[in-house]
């Protein structure tokens, strides 16, 4: 049942400007559409160490050819809604994408949701094959061939109803990434992993509102957190394509939220036995949603002083939404996480054409749940 490697990690050179969850540096690659003033003054942002929390790194002002990540570092990297068109078609900023992440070397690559165009009750079983054929002739293929294990997590295109659960479970058995599985019984749904002593664990939240069979995951997920492995790794990641809150609008300068599925009954308003209060009381170091098509990186600051950090997934397709409240669409792109060896964690965003993305137009804070004093803050 349990599989075990070695991740290689290479000796990278990295010839982006490094932008991490306590930092900032602005540069000429901007977001699409109007950008935002910056309201920086010093460049960086302080996120205060809570618990198993990596340490964040420190600014740096290095030139962009000087920054190197240590051989010794951890390197993954992530993306979320490619959405593949039913006759199997793929945009090319997704093949891009696909390219520059393996570029990049990772020891692995974790997959946030929506890697075809399901939720459709008309859809033939033979529709969804060919889909699935499709995203494993242009995605997995090359990650293949590069020795780059691939970790999804199902979304609500993929997984949304039993005809395309039983489809998405088919074809994951037979692409099964080769790592150190900690718990893989309700693999490729929920499951956990080690790689090289960070715990990763995926959700199953393809379902609207809340988790999919909740009462059990939640256990689970609980008993995952809670665990010595969970607890002996030198930083927790927990990933799923549905989020907790919407940080999106249908229209630029719009405060009304874009809310097309989110996990309203797994917020800690609804209860202490929910995804948002296990979180916020595991030690969970670092939280990656999808679905939303905006990226975003923070922290979510509570009434009462908690934070959970968190990144929102920029969309690996097409149809990039507004930030709720502003007129800047982030680009299609992916997302790279760096654990260095003093546990130290940097978080890069780059487009599609590979290069890293400035987060200087990004607003200081997007509102959440304005009634409960929830902001996203990076």
């Amino acid at each position: 049942m349990k599989t075990k490697v070695t991740a290689k990690n290479k000796f990278v050179a990295a010839f982006f400007l490094v932008s991490t969850l306590a930092a900032c540096s602005p540069s000429t690659s901007g977001f699409q559409a109007a950008a935002l003033p910056s309201t920086d003054t010093d460049n960086s942002q302080t996120v205060p160490d809570t618990g198993g929390t990596p340490t964040p790194p420190p600014t740096t002002s290095e030139p962009d050819d000087e920054i190197k990540d240590s051989a010794k570092s951890l390197k993954i990297t992530a993306f979320a809604d490619m959405n593949i068109d039913t006759d199997g078609t793929y945009s090319s900023s997704t093949i891009s994408i696909v390219k520059s992440m393996i570029a990049r070397q990772p020891a692995a690559i974790l997959g946030v949701g929506d890697y075809i165009d399901g939720e459709k009750t008309s859809l033939s079983n033979s529709t969804y094959v060919s889909m699935w054929n499709a995203f494993s002739k242009k995605v997995m293929a090359p990650m293949r061939d590069a020795r780059i294990p691939f970790l999804p997590t199902p979304g609500n295109h993929d997984a949304y109803y039993n005809q395309e659960r039983q489809q998405y479970n088919t074809f994951w058995d037979k692409n099964k990434g080769n790592v150190e599985f900690v718990d893989d019984d309700n693999f490729p749904f929920y499951y956990s992993f080690i790689q090289e002593d960070v715990f990763f664990v995926s959700l199953d939240n393809a379902n609207y509102s809340s988790l999919k069979n909740r009462t059990t995951q939640l256990a689970w997920l609980k008993a995952q957190l809670t665990s010595s492995r969970a607890k002996g790794a030198r930083a927790r990641v927990v990933y799923g394509h549905i989020p907790l809150y919407s940080i999106v609008a249908t229209k630029a300068n719009s405060s009304t939220v874009y809310s097309n599925g989110v996990l309203t009954g797994e917020r800690r308003t609804a209860g202490s036995n929910t995804l948002e209060a296990i979180l916020l009381n595991n030690n969970v170091d670092l939280v990656i949603f999808g679905h939303s098509h905006g990226f975003y990186s923070g922290h979510y600051a509570y009434a009462d002083g908690k934070k959970l950090q968190v990144v929102s997934m920029p969309c690996a397709g097409s149809a990039p939404r507004y930030l709720v409240g502003t007129s800047t669409k982030t680009p299609t792109g992916y997302v790279e996480l760096v654990f260095s060896e003093t546990n130290k964690l940097t978080i890069r965003y780059y487009n599609s054409s590979g290069t890293q993305q400035s987060l200087s137009s990004l607003p200081a804070s997007l509102t959440l749940d304005s009634k409960n004093g929830v902001k996203y803050v990076r």
